[in-house]
């Protein structure tokens, strides 16, 4: 049974419509139901009255627009820039150095492809300008991308497009009466699939087994024994490696100028250096790899760079899809055929906490401030449960003995 409003409710006479506002778990709601068009109810995302006024403001302007009775440019009295212009505008904003606030061109990248997905379903729908990509058009695009992209990543990119929609307005772009307001909440969990020790072994075996993929056996243990990105792992250079201190370092070197002019800055996702510990199995691994003029630690199958972007279709074909009898997956189930390489930082995430590392280590490790994200790392399979329980005592021996 669905909550109650709370009863207070004023009516609220807008330029274009009157709203009913109202409360609900302290959260300011727009009802605009009694208007000659259905204009549904709104959660205007505040508890802050004032607040609420404002953008039930911008809420009225919004529906008069997606009813015809404004138009969009019209709002403010400014042209408001197409959506592929808009979009350009926001990414020469952004890339530049990070001092400023710059990102990184692996997150630049990443934004490119959502630009290109949004500017052409805006084009299909006939959504010209970023003055017509309301909250209507906003609501309706996260649809469709529902039936095709996870939860997560629809999130990331509705969250994007609020963003770019409030850079356009904090930049007299567009007029404030455009901003965004829906409301988007952060969906928990993952889909990732975490291997288990029994399949991590086999994969490294499977590939050890043949001289082509010796290679591969050599990545595949870096991986789950540093939980690094494989973009970070195939950039590791013996430099990062203090055998002495028992440590390997992973490099940001964003801000070295000798290196973003050289073209080999390396980053990483944390934006900051990191260091691991090198396990005594990974230890032995690394003291037998050959060391080649290039600097690199890991290499590919004819001894050239490790290139992150083609690992992955490789490591299906060669190690996933062989061994996927051996480990079958349950019908509607995410099991090891769905698993990839960043499975293997779940798998290190959570062989550490099984292990009986800190919260505060396996942070570190990851290179997370967060600890929200080392919860959605970690794994706990029945096994590994059972055998925690087991080790648990409740009672003293003595009392736990048949009648004491």
């Amino acid at each position: 049974m669905g909550k109650k409003p709370e009863k207070q409710a004023a009516s609220i006479s807008c330029k274009h419509f009157t709203w009913r506002l109202f409360r609900r778990d302290g959260v300011f709601y727009a009802d605009g139901r009694t208007n000659k068009h259905q204009l549904g109810k709104h959660s205007l995302g505040t508890r802050d009255r004032e607040e609420a006024l404002t953008r039930l403001k911008q809420l009225d302007q919004q529906q008069a627009v997606e009813h015809g009775l404004i138009s969009a440019a019209a709002l403010d009295g400014c042209a408001a820039p197409t959506i592929a212009d808009g979009w350009r505008q926001y990414l020469d904003e952004i890339d530049s150095n990070h001092v400023m606030g710059g990102a990184t061109p692996e997150t630049i990248k990443r934004y490119g492809a959502v630009r290109d997905k949004h500017v052409e379903d805006c084009r299909k729908h006939g959504i010209e300008t970023w003055a017509e990509f309301n909250e209507a058009a906003l609501r309706a695009y996260g649809k469709r991308l529902s039936q095709k992209w996870a939860d997560r990543t629809v999130y990331l990119e509705l969250t994007l497009l609020k963003s770019i929609n409030n850079w356009l307005i904090n930049h007299k772009l567009l007029p404030a009466l455009a901003k965004l307001i829906l409301p988007l909440k952060k969906p928990q969990g993952t889909d990732t699939y975490c291997y288990s020790s029994l399949e991590v072994t086999a994969m490294v075996e499977h590939c050890r087994a043949d001289r082509k993929l010796v290679w591969f056996a050599n990545l595949l243990t870096g991986l789950a024994h540093t939980g690094m990105r494989i973009s970070e792992l195939a950039g590791l250079r013996w430099t990062d490696v203090n055998f002495e201190a028992g440590m390997i370092r992973v490099a940001d070197e964003r801000s070295s100028r000798f290196k973003r002019q050289a073209g080999s800055a390396r980053t990483t996702k944390g934006r900051r250096s990191r260091t691991i510990p090198i396990h005594p199995e990974l230890r032995t691994l690394l003291v037998g790899l050959a060391r080649k003029p290039d600097g690199f630690v890991f290499h590919a199958a004819l001894g050239g760079r490790v290139l992150a972007r083609n690992v992955l279709e490789q490591f299906i074909k060669h190690v996933i899809e062989p061994l996927q009898t051996k480990f079958p997956t349950p019908q509607g189930e995410i099991g090891f055929e769905h698993g990839r390489l960043h499975s293997f930082r779940h798998y290190f995430c959570s062989q550490c906490f099984l292990g009986g590392a800190s919260e505060g280590e396996i942070k570190e490790w990851l290179g997370h401030a967060d600890s929200k994200m080392v919860e959605h790392y970690r794994h706990l399979r029945g096994e590994d449960a059972q055998r925690k329980m087991n080790q648990i005592r409740f009672l003293d021996r003595a009392e736990s003995r048949t009648g004491s």
